[in-house]
């Protein structure tokens, strides 16, 4: 059975390809770097049995890397989408639903930035009234309401 692949990171003319299931295994990545020594469009092959991984410095679209790969029984590569993991992206979208949520429920007068700036502005407000001066949460608080808020302001393109 061929080994399935991760393509962990790509660049400019360089991708770092992981095989979970063969890592340690030295003579297979010793292989892995014999077949693609004289593979055009590949400059330098770096397999690193420990780790489980390989590096490619190459010119060649990494399509053709992968095709190759797979007809010598190598690894079939699967490319995962990049930008966001599975929690990562979980996260944004509750966060995004609550969001239209709390447009939806104050006919777009509020937003979660919106909330949270006021919470967080009313802590430091109530803080400085406790006469807690010398402790960090009041100001503390009102820096990550402006932050908040300025991150939340819609971008202007400056002409």
């Amino acid at each position: 059975m061929i080994p399935e692949a991760v393509l962990s990171h790509t660049s400019s003319g360089r991708s770092r390809i992981k095989v979970p299931s063969r890592k340690r295994d030295t003579s297979f990545f010793s292989a892995l770097q014999d077949h693609f020594a004289h593979f055009e469009g590949v400059g330098q092959v770096e397999a690193n049995a420990l780790t489980g991984s390989v590096l490619f410095l190459h010119s060649v679209d990494l399509g053709k890397i992968a095709a190759f790969a797979e007809e010598q029984s190598l690894f079939r590569l699967r490319i995962i989408k990049s930008g966001t993991t599975a929690l990562s992206g979980n996260i944004v979208k509750t966060f995004r639903d609550l969001d239209k949520g709390m447009k939806k429920f104050t006919g777009n007068e509020l937003d979660v930035p919106g909330v949270a700036f006021v919470t967080l502005l009313g802590l430091g407000i109530y803080e400085i009234g406790s006469g807690n001066f010398a402790a960090p949460a009041w100001y503390t608080a009102f820096w990550y309401a402006l932050n908040v808020f300025l991150k939340s302001l819609p971008e202007t393109s400056s002409q």
